[in-house]
């Protein structure tokens, strides 16, 4: 039986492995956002669901030093080295969960430079509908300040890859935000968003990443803005933009992809035992074993039973062994 890194690197290097490897995740009580409540958190959820990609949550986010509430206010903006202290106190929770977790492919979060952005903005965190669309005015207000605070944050999140990476994270997780279709246009984002988020993601792979993952997120996201984005995984929200794991691999033919479930409805989040393992059967069906990781659209609620998350990692091996009774293949 493969560890959890054999499986994974198995996925990656297009080989088979004993079975498809799972991926999920999910935000800890605020209690356990920073320092070793963190470490424990976490390693209490890989252990419990045993998923088999690791990932560090991040509430170590982008420092909201000002309120931007105006298109001129972005040239308040601060950028960051490696030394700032919300990039170290992540680096070392991360430094803490790969010491302990030795058998298991680790990721580190990386907020994206839409998502790193909107942390700054109106005086708290915020990507809702009056975040977005406060982006997208002050861009389109005054282009060349907001464009100049966009390099500032993702010149400081390349310094979040690296030091992740220095820190021991096998690969990185990039939640890229702003390819929203009735937000940011093609062109904008063309013009001042993807070349920033590929910069961040180069400078992930230059520290020595042994992967990079590409989370996709928000409703009406055009996964064509991303087709071209340097990664060896992609993420997504299926309901959200309605694009399906099997249409996703046409769009993105040689990566793997990560998804399946439903992270609001269905049955991970409220059906049976049995429920789970025939969607899980269905999903390896559908897209076949080889180049696949079953995990959900984005973050699963918090306080998600543990052992319906670890449901779908017995299904899966449940359904590697009833394949090799049957001398079947699939892939």
């Amino acid at each position: 039986m493969m560890n959890k890194k054999e499986r994974v690197c198995a996925v990656l290097n297009g080989n088979a492995a004993d079975r498809v490897p799972t991926g999920f995740w999910m935000h800890f009580p605020e209690s356990a956002f920073f320092g070793r409540q963190s470490v424990k958190a976490h390693l209490e959820f890989f252990e419990q669901t045993k998923t088999d990609i690791c990932k560090v949550m991040t509430e170590n986010i982008y420092p909201c030093g000002q309120n931007i509430e105006s298109a001129a206010d972005w040239k308040h903006v601060q950028e960051y080295g490696e030394d700032a202290p919300f990039i170290q106190k992540q680096a070392e929770i991360i430094r803490e969960i790969v010491r302990e977790s030795a058998d298991a492919p680790v990721i580190a979060t990386v907020h994206g430079v839409v998502a790193s952005a909107s942390h700054t903005l109106l005086g708290e965190p915020r990507y809702d509908t009056v975040g977005r669309f406060a982006q997208l005015y002050h861009l389109r207000t005054n282009p060349e300040g907001i464009h100049s605070a966009y390099q500032k944050i993702a010149r400081s999140m390349c310094c979040m890859a690296r030091a992740c990476v220095k820190a021991g994270a096998d690969g990185i997780y990039y939640a890229a935000l702003g390819g929203e279709s009735d937000c940011f246009t093609d062109e904008e984002h063309a013009a001042y968003i993807a070349p920033l988020d590929k910069m961040v993601l180069e400078a992930a792979y230059d520290a020595g990443a042994k992967f990079v993952v590409l989370h996709m997120c928000k409703p009406k996201v055009n996964l064509k803005r991303f087709i071209d984005y340097p990664c060896d995984i992609v993420n997504w929200g299926i309901i959200e933009s309605g694009v399906t794991l099997c249409q996703g691999r046409e769009l993105f033919p040689g990566k793997v992809l990560l998804g399946g479930f439903n992270n609001h409805a269905g049955a991970l989040i409220s059906g049976s035992q049995e429920q789970i393992e025939k969607e899980t059967f269905a999903l390896i069906d559908e897209v076949g074993e080889n180049g696949l990781i079953l995990g959900s659209d984005c973050t699963l609620p918090g306080g998600l039973a543990y052992a319906r998350i670890a449901s779908v990692a017995e299904a899966s091996r449940r359904y590697a062994e009833e394949k090799a009774k049957r001398g079947g293949t699939n892939g």
